[in-house]
């Protein structure tokens, strides 16, 4: 049993190690890690790392690192998703809201569903781009050299 955890967890960190994984999973992740909406991002770079066969622990770590401009651009999301939507603009501060999801989040998700929504729409918009900047980003700053030996990166 434990080789088999073993040879699972040496895979997951053997895995994706070349130049272009790398950046694809330093640009997933962070991308990802901006998800507006608080404790999805973790699970959802997860799964997406497991699909695209991204390299886990780039992937959280870069999840980890991104989470307080997560939190910094939540607000902005929000406003470019109302202004998509024409909707009038949530007006309770981050401390509020808080409170009030903690104190009961079934009434306080579906009475904010359509808040949830429009932050959600902002970040769609706004994904594409941040990948694509991230992406070209990392090919800059990831060393070609990383793809032709993988397995020193592992030692």
């Amino acid at each position: 049993m434990f080789k088999k955890l073993n040879l699972v967890v040496v895979g997951q960190l053997k895995q994706g190690l070349g130049q272009q994984a790398c950046c694809h999973a330093i640009a997933a992740a962070l991308m990802i890690g901006l998800f507006p909406i608080m404790g999805f991002s973790t699970l959802m770079n997860t799964f997406i790392a497991a699909y695209f066969r991204l390299n886990q622990p780039v992937v959280q770590v870069c999840n980890w690192i991104i989470a307080p401009v997560k939190i910094a651009l939540i607000f902005p999301f929000l406003r470019l998703g109302e202004w998509l939507f024409q909707a009038n603009p949530f007006r309770l501060s981050l401390t509020e809201f808080s409170t009030r999801f903690f104190n009961d989040f079934a009434t306080t998700t579906a009475e904010f569903a359509w808040t949830f929504a429009h932050a959600i729409a902002g970040w769609l918009i706004c994904a594409p781009l941040i990948y694509g900047v991230i992406f070209r980003i990392s090919k800059v700053l990831v060393p070609k050299r990383l793809a032709s030996h993988p397995s020193r990166v592992a030692e």
